[in-house]
C-alpha cells in the first residue's frame, strides 16, 4: 500500500494545529483555575451544617432510645391513662382540700353573720320589752294609785286629797263644784 504525497498532511500544518489545541487546553485548564480561585468558601457554613446535623442526629437517638417509641400503641393508652388517673387523683386531693377551706370559711362567715342577725333581733327585742315597759308602767301609774287611795281609811280623806291636787286648790275646796256664770249657763 503505497500512500500519496497528497494524502500525507503536512508536518508543519500537523504541528499547528497541535500547537493550537494545546493552546486551547492551556486556556481551558487556566480558565478552570480561574474558575476556582472565584469560587466562595464554604467550610464555615458546612461545618454549622455538620453541628446541626450532629446535634440532630443526638437528638433523634434520644428520641429513638425513648420508652414512648418502644411501647406498642395499647401499652401507650394504658401508660397515658395510669398517668391520667394518677393526675385525676391528685387534682381530687386539691379539690377537697380547697372544699374543705372553703366550708371552714364560709362557716365562719355565717357564723359572724347569725351573731349578726342575733344581735339585730336582741336589738329589736329590747326595743319592745322597752315600749312594753314604758306602757305597763304608765297603766300602773293609772291605776294604781286610785286603788290605793280607795284601800285606805276614809279618814283620811286621800280621794279628796288627790282631786286638789288635780284640780289645784287648797283640799276644802276640792269637795265644792265649781259654778257655773249665768251666761253659759242660759245656753245650755
Amino acid at each position: 500500500m503505497t500512500e500519496d504525497a497528497t494524502d500525507q498532511p503536512d508536518p508543519a500544518q500537523a504541528f499547528e494545529a497541535v500547537r493550537r489545541e494545546l493552546s486551547l487546553l492551556h486556556s481551558a485548564v487556566a480558565g478552570l483555575a480561574a474558575e476556582r480561585e472565584k469560587i466562595p468558601d464554604y467550610s464555615e457554613t458546612l461545618g454549622r451544617i455538620a453541628h446541626a446535623l450532629g446535634e440532630t442526629n443526638k437528638r433523634l437517638a434520644a428520641i429513638e432510645q425513648s420508652r414512648a417509641i418502644s411501647l406498642s400503641p395499647a401499652e401507650l393508652v394504658k401508660e397515658i391513662a395510669a398517668a391520667a388517673e394518677t393526675v385525676r387523683i391528685e387534682d381530687r386531693r386539691m379539690l377537697d382540700t380547697a372544699r374543705g377551706a372553703l366550708d371552714r370559711s364560709l362557716g365562719r362567715v355565717d357564723g359572724m353573720i347569725k351573731r349578726g342577725q342575733a344581735t339585730d333581733r336582741q336589738v329589736v327585742r329590747e326595743r319592745w320589752h322597752a315600749a312594753a315597759g314604758l306602757l305597763i308602767g304608765m297603766l300602773i301609774w293609772a291605776v294604781l294609785p286610785g286603788a290605793i287611795a280607795r284601800s285606805l281609811p276614809g279618814s283620811w280623806h286621800v280621794p279628796e286629797w288627790m282631786a286638789a291636787r288635780t284640780m289645784g286648790v287648797r283640799s276644802s275646796e276640792a269637795d265644792e263644784r265649781p259654778t257655773v256664770p249665768e251666761s253659759k249657763a242660759k245656753r245650755q
